[in-house]
């Protein structure tokens, strides 16, 4: 890990040369007024240190001492969960005063739509200056902020189409995998595209659950596969020229047997698209949790649900911009096959940041 102090007369100055020298991942672990220096000790001056520190693999020479045992040391995610904690700490006592004067409104409006304090202020202070610098009472101000944050969300919609395609849904129990997959199968079919539908969750009474009478009102085939032999197999004729949508067990990010069978089963099925289903009335944290899991699992679309539960966006927003992943679909609802919307970055930011229900 690299240490460095900085100086300098005024805090936003400090943490531009913070960035600029250790990158956007520099975590800030101390800061106090400084002594004047200079001529400033004749004009009663002063400043700001910051005792900043990135993560960074270093190699210093140790001595060699035969028979000695090794010291116990810290995991590299337990440092890094004490370094993100400290940077929330000085984050939160900092306050707007680490972003541009003409976003600190914007900066309280983050915080009350429940966003993190850090990734407030990573995203404020990558607006560009000629954007950070207008009147953010004009509305017009607003909407090239939100254009700004809607633009560092990516954005992929799930590519269901009349061809063979492989398409599987996973995430943790509860979050609406099933329902999800109903929605997209029923809006497949009405728009003309060949669906099959493969469940391999086996959670329902007598391991069909609902989709078996589902996929029969549709008209589609329909496979119950709860084993990777059985998901390897190779699919009957009219499913193997469909667009093949898969269920999976709900796996929680603590359920290592879980995974690891959810692991053998998408490994079998080979699918194109893997989108973790996420809801967004989970905390940040356990959404991060989760991503950072099922990230191993190939996962390559991120899906929110239960939108109507919530007034915030916050934690889509949040996993979305950290994880890098896009944004497919959001569920707003139970309804089959509609209240599944296609990923509009703009309208979760403006939810959360007026605290109004999506339309």
């Amino acid at each position: 890990m690299h240490l460095k102090w900085f100086k300098g007369r005024q805090m936003p100055e400090v943490m531009r040369r913070v960035r600029e020298e250790l990158g956007p991942e520099a975590v800030i672990l101390h800061s106090k007024a400084a002594r004047p220096w200079g001529p400033l000790r004749f004009l009663g001056g002063g400043g700001v240190e910051i005792l900043a520190a990135v993560d960074r693999p270093e190699s210093p020479a140790i001595p060699f001492a035969p028979h000695a045992q090794p010291e116990p040391s810290p995991s590299t995610e337990t440092m890094r969960a004490e370094l993100a904690e400290l940077r929330t700490l000085f984050v939160r006592s900092a306050g707007d005063r680490l972003v541009p004067h003409a976003l600190g409104a914007m900066y309280e409006r983050l915080l009350s739509g429940g966003m993190d304090p850090a990734l407030a202020v990573r995203i404020l202070n990558s607006v560009p200056p000629y954007q950070a610098d207008r009147d953010l009472g004009d509305a017009a101000g607003c909407r090239a902020v939100e254009e700004h944050m809607a633009g560092m969300i990516a954005v992929a919609g799930c590519a269901v189409t009349p061809g063979p395609l492989r398409v599987a849904l996973v995430g943790p129990a509860g979050a609406g995998k099933t329902t999800t997959l109903a929605k997209l199968a029923a809006r497949a079919q009405i728009t003309g595209g060949r669906i099959a539908i493969v469940n391999a969750d086996g959670s329902g009474f007598g391991g069909s659950g609902p989709l078996e009478p589902f996929a029969s009102l549709l008209e589609v085939p329909y496979l119950l596969a709860l084993t990777p032999e059985e998901l390897a197999a190779p699919l009957p004729l009219p499913a193997a020229r469909a667009c093949v949508l898969i269920d999976t067990p709900g796996v929680g990010p603590e359920d290592r047997h879980g995974l690891r069978h959810l692991q053998e089963l998408l490994r079998a099925a080979a699918p194109d698209e893997v989108h973790l289903v996420l809801s967004a009335t989970s905390k940040a944290a356990d959404t991060r949790a989760a991503v950072r899991t099922f990230s191993a699992m190939g996962v390559t679309h991120l899906l929110f649900t239960h939108l109507d539960e919530t007034a915030s966006c916050a934690s889509v927003i949040d996993v979305c911009i950290e994880s890098g992943l896009p944004l497919s679909y959001v569920g707003t609802g139970r309804d089959i096959p509609g209240d599944l919307d296609p990923a509009d970055p703009r309208r979760l930011i403006r939810r959360t940041l007026q605290g109004a229900h999506i339309s």
